[in-house]
């Protein structure tokens, strides 16, 4: 099975190979399907239903919603426009769907900042009950602005509430803007947390998009079962993780954002954290017995037979510790600068003893040449008395 051949679209390689790009291919279109009628869908439905909430709401807050008068009736007409265009950003015909395939919130983001400029223009009209309740409302979603400026609109809706309990109109009219003006801060913060959220989506759409390459390339080298273990384990431990852990609160799909890249970086952990051994295991630095060669067992194409059991079990556990690769990176790191060391003091040890061999050498030498002089000297001496000692008996005669 793993040796037969199969020809597609004039392209023949071994099956292993062919399950390998099927594999990629369903993870590529369930990432795009999921990313597009799930996460965008949801985030649709959700913005639709806060349009029409917030017209009804709206409704409901005005003191006449049937008799207007002509103020409140050009008030409401820039409110609906703005209602309006929001459910064009948000709306989900089947040329909006297909356009969520290269989808990065955008419209949601614009959806939502209509909205909040639609309920600040209401406020405006707002009925005295509703003003009240909606400032008191206020002095508790004070706690989402920075520290700086909490305590600055907590005075001054403080003081908004007491202006409001007068009979005066202008303190309502002051209430009312005190009150539009920090729903145009309070929206800052959160529209600016939704921008976060979905710029975090878009980078992990990015980094999967990006991570499918090396893998396509795998795959087609006949690393498919390494990367299979990997990314069985990476999902494993995604799946543990989302089982384990409690509700958590509205994230407008990161979640789902969060999913996707486990199996694709379990699958390049595996492949990468087991050719690190295999160098660790070369330079032996580390031993692994049981496994036998890395360095030959990982030659591929990869074949799924039984004495690749522990390779696979190995490169499953990469992908789901997605820490483990990190540690053995940190632990090589620090076995390698030992090593440098140590061959460093050889170094200096070899050199320090080849230093006092020249120096004793070069001492012996000395030694010689001083010896060699007394010896010259001497001779110079013994010549010299010699000749004295023959010119002696010529001066006497």
């Amino acid at each position: 099975m793993e040796n037969s051949t199969l020809c597609l679209f004039g392209v023949c390689a071994s099956v292993s190979i062919w399950i390998g790009v099927a594999a990629w291919l369903a993870y590529l279109l369930l990432f795009l399907g999921v990313r597009a009628w799930v996460v965008v869908g949801m985030l649709r439905e959700l913005t639709q239903a806060e349009i029409e909430s917030t017209r009804r709401r709206i409704q409901l807050q005005w003191e006449e919603p049937v008799q207007t008068t002509p103020s409140e009736q050009v008030l409401w007409d820039r409110i609906e426009k703005l209602l309006q265009e929001a459910e064009r950003e948000v709306s989900w015909t089947l040329r909006n769907q297909l356009g969520a395939l290269v989808w990065n919130g955008g419209a949601e983001l614009a959806a939502w900042r209509l909205i909040h400029d639609a309920e600040r223009l209401a406020v405006m009209e707002m009925a005295a009950p509703h003003l009240k309740a909606r400032l008191e409302r206020a002095k508790g979603d004070v706690a989402e602005l920075p520290q700086e400026r909490q305590q600055i609109w907590q005075e001054r809706l403080e003081k908004a509430l007491k202006d409001l309990e007068g009979p005066e109109e202008h303190k309502k009219k002051e209430a009312q803007a005190i009150l539009s003006e920090f729903l145009a801060d309070l929206y800052e913060v959160r529209d600016g947390r939704f921008a976060r959220v979905l710029k975090l989506q878009n980078l992990l759409a990015f980094l999967i998009s990006i991570g499918l390459l090396p893998v396509l390339v795998l795959v087609l080298v006949g690393y498919g079962p390494i990367l299979l273990a990997g990314a069985a384990g990476g999902l494993l431990s995604r799946i543990t993780r989302v089982y384990g852990s409690g509700p958590q609160t509205p994230d407008y799909g990161l979640s789902w954002a969060q999913v996707f890249p486990a199996p694709l970086l379990g699958a390049l952990s595996a492949w990468a954290g087991l050719h690190l051994i295999a160098l660790l295991q070369s330079q032996q630095i580390l031993s692994l017995e049981g496994l036998g060669n890395l360095s030959t067992l990982l030659v591929p194409p990869i074949r799924l037979e039984s004495g690749q059991i522990p390779l696979l079990a190995i490169g499953f556990l990469f992908g789901f510790s997605e820490r483990l690769l990190d540690r053995i990176v940190v632990k090589t790191e620090a076995l390698w600068e030992k090593q440098q060391e140590k061959k460093l003091e050889e170094s200096s040890t070899r050199r320090t003893s080849e230093e006092d061999i020249q120096r004793r050498q070069l001492q012996v030498t000395e030694e010689q040449e001083k010896d060699g002089l007394r010896v010259t000297r001497r001779m110079t001496l013994d010549v010299l008395q010699g000749s004295r000692k023959a010119e002696l008996p010529d001066k006497g005669k």
